[in-house]
């Protein structure tokens, strides 16, 4: 049984993390043990710099792994928004026992104005101004901004698990220096 630790308890990441799992190992899926952490990453409730949210996920995945001494990998993913007209986007960790780390990062997308404004002046977390417009709650472990901005084309979970097998290629492939 392989183990790996996953930086959130969000129902999204998991299945993002289900997902890149499913494509990277078809035939051996039944032999990777999934655990979810309730972890800090310990930057701000919504990171806003491609640093900042680089930090979350790194801290996600290292916390993970030493919460879990048996996991074979850790993944750390944390969501955050870039300045350059207000892009959000995701980066996604994976780290080893040996320390090696792949990242990767999602597509962008712009978000409105209006929703920009309720993070920046208000102070509000993309999360909790996307629950406000729609009228839902916890859009941030279903579809995600993503979702929402694109009429349900795109899935947050979608999204991630790309950006995840992207970030498992130095662990998957020989032309990485580990």
């Amino acid at each position: 049984m392989i183990s790996i630790a996953i930086g959130s308890e969000n129902q999204a990441k998991i299945r993002a993390v289900e997902l890149a799992i499913k494509s990277i190992w078809p035939d051996k899926y039944t032999e990777f043990k999934l655990i979810p952490c309730k972890v800090s990453s310990k930057v701000s409730d919504q990171p806003l710099s491609d640093e900042e949210t680089i930090q979350g996920a790194i801290n996600r995945a290292k916390a993970s792994l030493e919460l879990h001494s048996d996991a074979t990998y850790a993944i750390g993913l944390e969501g955050g928004i870039h300045h350059i007209e207000f892009i959000d986007k995701y980066f996604e960790l994976v780290v080893d026992r040996k320390g090696s780390i792949g990242i990767a990062s999602t597509d962008r997308f712009e978000l409105p104005k209006s929703v920009m404004h309720e993070i920046l002046v208000n102070k509000k977390e993309l999360a909790q101004v996307m629950d406000e417009l729609t009228g839902k709650s916890e859009i941030r472990s279903k579809e995600g901004a993503m979702g929402v901005f694109t009429n349900g084309l795109l899935h947050r979970d979608l999204i991630y698990s790309n950006a995840l097998i992207f970030a498992f290629s130095r662990f998957i492939t020989n032309y990485f220096d580990n």
